[in-house]
């Protein structure tokens, strides 16, 4: 915590203090009760160095935590800010015991060491886990922080420091009351050798214990935090396990469903995707699954290009084939289209029997969509005439017109709340459809409005067709083409 951090709430402050008060209580009481030499002193007396010490406390307490800042890489806020409270306890039993034999000069050193027993081990043992806790709570990690540099709070290593404060403070004043009733009254000292390597032993053993359990609760976090990453990266089988059936269990449990919830979704985008285009099955699970919501209906105004193309003389074709051989034929037919149309950056919006409505601009990536749009179209046309080539041991041949337009038209979803259907629909759509039934002998197959040829810039060179009105459209439009003589590889 820097000068500039802010400070910590009011509510902590008051429970900071309340522990504060609570070991200068302790420590008044305990060397009124074990001392000989301090139960000589006025109460008063006593009760006025306690008192300095507490407001010495909180004043260095205070100091510590606003002027020492956290090193970023090393601690996070809540802990610097404990080890900043033990310090303040050890540091405050220190000048206890400086203090009181300044005063006291002729007072034994065990008299002026209980001035630190309450200061270091209640207040920085066993008073600091709990303000530790109160930290965590009020100084969590930004979320800015890593997950790498948030594991320098390792679990197990919070439970071997808990571990040692809980054990070795009850016994270290067990310890020190026996030796104070050994010393006043005469006893043997083996006693106190004797409780010593008893207390050094079960110690021991119990912190042995709580470093094999931590070591086994860092093992499964770890776990746990690899098949998150796991997950992150894009494996939705994760496999997360622990050693123990417990809570952490439980979050491995959550993580493999998790895991599953993921999979299910990215299927769901795959298959939604053969239905839509991808881009727009993309950006609807984005928009609304991802979220919750609901699928609002309505869409927005876009400049797009729109290419239409449609198959000539489906009807014949349908009624001379029969319909299993119609729908392969029609599949491949399709899966040459799309793959042209998007290779140039364009969205097939719908297929309407044997017709493909593709819009070019509504995605990124797509510099010059009228460029797109008609190297698109010329590809449809050279895949087409390399799939007539599969055809014709089938005695089938396969033609289409292809019409573009470019122009303002209104993007979204259309339906009703139980279907929804992403399209394009406006004027250009229109128009895109009217030419391409102008595009049929004898006039080319690839026809496009002056509007994509002003859009075209340089990147093609067009000759004008005809001008012919459309039907819903006044006037007559100029239909244009590419040059002949213009190779597919000029695309944009």
């Amino acid at each position: 915590m820097t000068p500039s951090s802010p400070r910590l709430p009011v509510r902590l402050r008051l429970l900071l203090l309340g522990g504060s008060v609570l070991v200068g209580l302790f420590t008044f009481l305990y060397a009124r009760l074990v001392c000989t030499f301090i139960c000589s002193l006025p109460p008063p007396v006593l009760a006025r160095t306690v008192l300095l010490l507490a407001l010495f406390h909180i004043a260095l307490r205070e100091l510590l935590l606003r002027f020492i800042p956290a090193p970023r890489e090393r601690s996070s806020p809540a802990r610097h800010a404990w080890l900043m409270s033990v310090c303040s306890w050890v540091l405050v039993g220190l000048v206890g015991i400086v203090l009181h034999a300044w005063r006291y000069p002729t007072f034994p050193l065990f008299s002026h060491l209980k001035f630190a027993v309450g200061y270091w081990l209640l207040g920085g043992g066993i008073v600091a886990q709990v303000e530790y806790l109160l930290f965590e709570r009020v100084l969590p990690v930004p979320p800015s922080v890593s997950l790498e540099a948030q594991l320098r709070e390792r679990l197990g290593r919070r439970l071997g420091e808990g571990y040692v404060i809980f054990t070795t403070v009850p016994v270290a004043v067990l310890l020190l009351t026996l030796l104070r009733f050994i010393d006043e009254l005469g006893g043997d000292r083996r006693y106190v050798l004797e409780a010593a390597v008893l207390a050094v032993g079960f110690t021991g053993g119990a912190l042995a214990v709580a470093i094999a359990y931590g070591r086994s609760l860092r093992r499964d976090s770890e776990r746990l935090i690899e098949a998150i990453r796991r997950v992150g990266s894009g494996d939705f089988q994760p496999s997360a396990s622990t050693s123990r059936p417990d809570e952490l269990s439980l979050v491995a449990a959550g993580i493999n469903e998790m895991a599953g919830g993921l999979q299910l979704r990215e299927r769901i985008r795959e298959a939604f995707g053969r239905f839509v285009s991808p881009q727009v099955a993309s950006e609807f699970i984005e928009k609304y699954a991802r979220q919750g919501k609901m699928g609002v209906l309505g869409g927005s105004r876009r400049d797009v290009v729109v290419l239409f193309s449609d198959l000539r003389d489906f009807t014949h074709l349908s009624e001379s084939l029969a319909p299993e051989v119609l729908i392969e034929v029609l599949n491949g037919y399709f899966q040459e289209m799309v793959e042209a149309i998007q290779r140039h950056g364009g969205l097939v919006d719908k297929f309407i029997g044997d017709a493909v409505l593709a819009v070019f601009g509504l995605t990124e990536g797509v510099g010059n969509p009228a460029a797109a749009a008609v190297a698109a179209g010329l590809e449809m046309q050279r895949r087409l005439e390399a799939y007539n080539t599969k055809l014709a041991e089938r005695g089938i041949q396969l033609q289409s017109g292809i019409g573009i337009h470019a122009g303002d038209a209104v993007a979204g979803y259309l339906g009703s709340t139980e279907r929804v259907e992403f399209t394009v629909i406006g004027h250009t759509v229109n128009m895109a459809s009217r030419i391409e039934g102008q595009a049929r002998e004898p006039r080319p197959p690839l026809l496009f409005s002056e509007e994509v040829a002003r859009r075209l810039g340089d990147a093609y060179p067009v000759r004008e067709v005809a001008t012919v009105p459309l039907k819903g459209v006044a006037g007559e439009t100029r239909l244009l083409t590419v040059e002949a003589a213009t190779r597919p590889a000029q695309a944009a």
